[in-house]
């Protein structure tokens, strides 16, 4: 009796394909094993796609300190020639220009007020004449801008607007409240000034004088 052999199939040659299709396999089972972590990698995926569509912040940083810029050796000879006028720096030009701040300029700054104002009171105190030092300092002090601003004469010359500020200051000094308030800050002057006063020495303190 003949053996009949049987003829074993050749095994096929994997492709790449085949390669494919089993690691396709084996990753459809771990995901069915492992299902934690395939949803902290859609976790984090989602994450990401969030974190890359938001703005950058910019890093705060110190802001630098200021620093003044240098100053210009045109400016500093200004205030060198302000100082020895004794005025502020704004008039300088006029000063140089003219031999004087006009009242022109001091009256417009009057008006704009603030540090312009401040500025101008103080040369208008020593342009104006001396009797009308007292009548300045009360304008300055209850505020009453419009009468002095009432002085100045626009059209005319720097005389009239001298004679415009005696007048004014005489009708304040023929006010009796007025005249109250100017020898209060007569008063106060002289209390500033040393050797000042009504009083007299006494006859007793005279160190000359043979006392018993």
């Amino acid at each position: 009796m003949k053996h009949v052999l049987k003829k074993t199939p050749k095994k096929r040659r994997r492709t790449c394909w085949d390669r494919l299709r089993a690691r396709m396999l084996r990753a459809r089972r771990h995901r069915r094993t492992d299902p934690a972590a395939s949803a902290a990698a859609q976790i984090l995926a989602l994450f990401s796609i969030l974190v890359s569509r938001m703005p950058l912040v910019p890093g705060t940083s110190v802001p630098d300190p200021y620093v003044p810029p240098p100053m210009s050796p045109g400016h500093a000879r200004r205030i060198e020639v302000a100082r020895h006028l004794g005025i502020p720096v704004r008039y300088v030009d006029a000063a140089l220009a003219q031999g004087t701040v006009p009242y022109g300029l001091l009256f417009a700054h009057i008006r704009q007020g603030g540090r312009s104002r401040e500025d101008a009171m103080s040369v208008l105190r020593e342009k104006a004449p001396e009797s009308c030092r007292h009548w300045l300092d009360h304008v300055e002090r209850w505020g009453l801008w419009s009468r002095l601003l009432h002085c100045h004469v626009s059209d005319g010359s720097e005389d009239d607007t001298n004679i415009k500020l005696l007048r004014s200051t005489l009708a304040w000094l023929q006010d009796p409240i007025s005249a109250s308030d100017v020898r209060s800050l007569a008063g106060a002057d002289a209390a500033l000034k040393p050797g000042t006063g009504d009083d007299e020495p006494d006859a007793d303190d005279d160190p000359r004088k043979n006392k018993p």
